[in-house]
């Protein structure tokens, strides 16, 4: 993306969704924080009025924040043509008001407006979920009049390139490390957000899609591969049941899942539909008891 050719309403744009990152990330964290959380060292839980600390920064920041937010929206319309009739329909103010209240707003300065919209492009891609547009490439560079299309590439090779890709799509480095990586298969963790401690994740290195386009020696190596980890796997994990499956939907690049089904949960298609989840140090507590596992069936102890 070439900065001269970068509009007002380009700039404008990004001016708005910088400011709408910022306050999502603000209350992001906030959304799991304690209410004296916030406070800093030395500094009480609570407010001279009782008050939590969380609850008086919170309203703070709406304060603070929520007139720049303003701020930017209405130089977000004013850049794309709208008038201060326009404007002053939003905020059910007359047009002088909204003249008087933001005639005078300017945009930010940025030094890099490139690397800020490929800021806000990673961070959209990484904080996504299942939405429709964390399969989008350059979810928030597209907005923009100077943006060429970029060809569609898969999330696995966006990640082993150390692209930015959404929760779902796993770790270039996995929790634990790689337990198995032969320059043809590697084996990890899976991302903790979607799936239970112990969850293994095989990709292939070489891009492909299915079973039907592997070569001989892939094929050969899938198998015993899979017999490989499923027993230790079981017994690191207590689990009833290993669940391998394949469907290439999330990226169309060859790769299978070992899903240990743990405990008192429902069965069969309704556990892969949700099979719950796990936090980081789970998932390095299960690949380390893994390797307690392929360690004993090497040694025979």
């Amino acid at each position: 993306m070439d900065i001269t050719n970068l509009t007002e309403t380009d700039l404008a744009r990004l001016a708005l969704s910088t400011r709408l990152r910022d306050l999502s990330e603000a209350f992001r964290v906030a959304v799991a924080a304690e209410d004296g959380a916030s406070a800093a060292p030395g500094e009480a839980s609570a407010q001279p009025d009782g008050q939590p600390v969380l609850a008086g920064r919170l309203w703070s920041l709406l304060a603070s924040e929520l007139p720049k937010l303003e701020e930017a929206i209405v130089h977000h319309l004013r850049s794309r043509g709208a008038s201060w009739a326009e404007v002053a329909a939003l905020g059910s103010l007359t047009e002088d008001q909204a003249r008087e209240r933001w005639k005078d707003v300017e945009l930010s300065p940025t030094s890099d407006p490139v690397a800020d919209a490929a800021a806000l492009d990673e961070w959209y891609i990484r904080h996504a979920q299942l939405e429709p547009l964390a399969q989008v490439r350059d979810p928030f560079s597209r907005l923009l009049s100077a943006h060429a299309v970029q060809e569609h590439e898969c999330l696995i090779c966006v990640k082993y390139r150390g692209g930015a890709l959404p929760a779902y799509g796993g770790y270039i480095s996995p929790p634990g490390g790689y337990l198995f990586d032969d320059g043809m298969w590697r084996l990890g963790h899976g991302p903790t957000p979607y799936w239970p401690a112990g969850t293994l994740l095989i990709e292939s290195h070489r891009h492909y899609l299915d079973f039907a386009e592997m070569r001989e020696e892939e094929a050969a190596s899938i198998g015993p591969l899979i017999h490989r980890f499923v027993g230790p796997l079981k017994r690191a994990t207590g689990a009833t049941r290993i669940h391998v499956f394949s469907c290439m939907e999330g990226a169309e690049h060859f790769h299978l899942w070992l899903v240990p089904r743990i405990g008192e949960v429902p069965s069969g298609r309704s556990f892969i539909a949700n099979p719950g989840y796990c936090s980081i140090p789970e998932a390095e507590q299960a690949i380390s008891r893994v390797r307690q596992e392929l360690a004993r069936e090497e040694t025979g102890v």
